[in-house]
């Protein structure tokens, strides 16, 4: 999977939870304090991993670098 791949995949998800948000995202930015409240970010989370077809093993608890290109490279690795 290429990183623009994994890239329209956090995006759809994001419209998922919040339309029309994914156009604004960036490899910057950052979903937990500029996009969703912590409600939104699991929301956002199970459209993922919908989108992704499995959990995402990397994110558990304690993670808590939800960049947009940080779960680039977590979505590239799972696939």
């Amino acid at each position: 999977m290429t990183e623009k791949d994994a890239f329209n995949m956090i995006v759809a998800a994001v419209d998922k939870v919040t339309p029309g948000k994914g156009a604004t995202l960036t490899p910057h930015t950052n979903l937990a304090t500029e996009v969703f409240d912590s409600l939104d970010i699991m929301n956002f989370l199970f459209a993922l991993e919908k989108t992704v077809g499995g959990k995402l093993k990397e994110i558990d608890e304690e993670f808590n670098d939800f960049s947009v290109e940080s779960l680039t490279k977590i979505v590239q690795r799972q696939s």
